[in-house]
């Protein structure tokens, strides 16, 4: 009985730190790994950038929890490159096409480009790339909690 209630003391103490402990943030760094900033990501966060194909928009939104997960996909144009089969779940809304991929990454490297609409999406708040880093250098994110 005493090993039964030191189990349900420690669940409840793991349920508290998750719901009420750090929030879920996301780590930028450079290429080199120095750390350029973290940011509190309350759900998601959405890359974007322009398509260099079709050149338009994509849109890739990302969860943040034990790794980054590419949750969907947005885009205007069926072109080179574009996903185009129901394998992640293809379909049009709002009249853009959209996937749901589910792939998870510890990290995603992105190399800015020198086009306008590489940026990064938080919370209403629009940041280009290039706020980090100058065109052609790499940025990479990672998920990590706002304490660490």
């Amino acid at each position: 009985m005493r090993y039964r209630s030191a189990a349900v003391a420690l669940a409840c103490a793991a349920s508290l730190l998750t719901r009420f402990g750090p929030a879920r943030a996301l780590r930028i760094r450079d290429e080199a790994g120095r750390p350029l900033a973290t940011i509190a990501v309350p759900a998601t966060f959405t890359l974007s950038f322009m398509h260099s194909v079709n050149l338009s928009r994509v849109d890739e939104e990302f969860s943040v929890g034990g790794g980054l997960t590419l949750e969907r996909v947005l885009f205007d144009q069926l072109s080179t490159g574009m996903p185009s089969g129901d394998e992640d779940g293809f379909c049009v809304v709002d009249g853009r096409f959209e996937t749901r991929p589910g792939r998870r990454f510890d990290e995603i490297a992105v190399r800015v480009s020198p086009i306008p609409g590489h940026e990064l999406r938080v919370d209403g708040r629009v940041r280009p790339l290039t706020y980090w880093a100058p065109t052609g250098n790499m940025v990479r994110f990672s998920a990590s909690r706002e304490s660490d």
